[in-house]
């Protein structure tokens, strides 16, 4: 089963526009299996877990948080995204961490002591952002909204072969079992442990 996801979306519960039912039906529309609502750690709203509990999609619903972890740069961000056993650390939009590619190499593999890094997300708010999709970055990379309202759904995403489950998604991620989508007049598809780039209309 070919299954369309997003690791990465704010909602009302953080600095969101949409509700987390609003950001579900919003992926809904668009055509997506599962999605990962990642609200900030500093910022998260209480019944937080229990608002995500309560939507109601097809779509399957991960719960997860976008930790602010400090590091010599001052802090980045890490999303924690929570399986049933499994549990998913991706490093994000390491572009808006605004150093050189070689300063965020280490500042990656700093946070890596702290925390399992699992995936490396390449883009910021969705777009693409080639300069970290490099074997140097030895991570799965990934495409990811990080939307935080309508305008942002649906940028970036992954597509994968894995049953509609919790831990074999996150098992795939992991493994670079996965294609990067991008939207676009010539959309990209690129697969996480192949250097090419594949055009698609």
């Amino acid at each position: 089963m070919i299954l369309k996801g997003q690791l990465h979306t704010h909602t009302t519960f953080s600095d969101g526009a949409l509700t987390p039912q609003e950001a579900a039906d919003a992926y809904a529309r668009l055509g997506y299996d599962f999605i990962a609502i990642t609200d900030h750690d500093h910022l998260l709203k209480p019944s937080y877990g229990d608002a995500i509990s309560r939507v109601d999609s097809r779509m399957l619903i991960f719960t997860g948080i976008e930790l602010t972890v400090h590091c010599r740069k001052g802090y980045v961000h890490v999303s924690r995204i929570e399986g049933e056993k499994e549990v998913l650390h991706v490093f994000n939009h390491p572009a808006d961490v605004d150093v050189s590619l070689k300063d965020c190499i280490r500042i990656i593999a700093e946070v890596a002591e702290q925390y399992p890094i699992d995936a490396v997300e390449i883009t910021t708010h969705g777009f693409y952002t080639p300069q970290f999709d490099i074997p140097g970055i030895p991570y799965p990379k990934v495409a990811a909204d990080d939307s935080h309202n309508l305008l942002g759904c649906g940028r970036g995403w992954i597509e994968l072969e894995a049953p509609l489950d919790r831990d074999e998604i996150i098992r795939a991620v992991k493994q670079g079992r996965f294609m990067n989508c991008f939207a676009g007049d010539k959309a990209r598809r690129k697969s996480a442990g192949d250097l090419r780039l594949i055009q698609f209309a």
